[in-house]
């Protein structure tokens, strides 16, 4: 089970997972680079990163990123 997660801020869907925050920051700069590909259109949505903890039921919003 991964540590963090990337949620699309409006749609909760889940762009990235990853055990540390610059594994998020990476996969969330190729979700933005893959909009240039026209395989999605929500590269311009903010990105929560959140810490999910053990049990899976509690998430704590760590920072939001965007990436323009």
């Amino acid at each position: 089970m991964y540590q963090y997660k990337g949620l699309l801020k409006s749609s909760r869907e889940i762009v990235a997972e990853g055990h540390t925050v610059e594994d998020i920051e990476h996969e969330v700069l190729h979700f933005r680079r893959e909009q240039k590909k026209a395989i999605h259109t929500k590269g311009n949505e903010p990105v929560e990163v959140v810490h999910v903890f053990r049990d899976g039921e509690k998430e704590k919003l760590i920072k939001i990123i965007w990436i323009w």
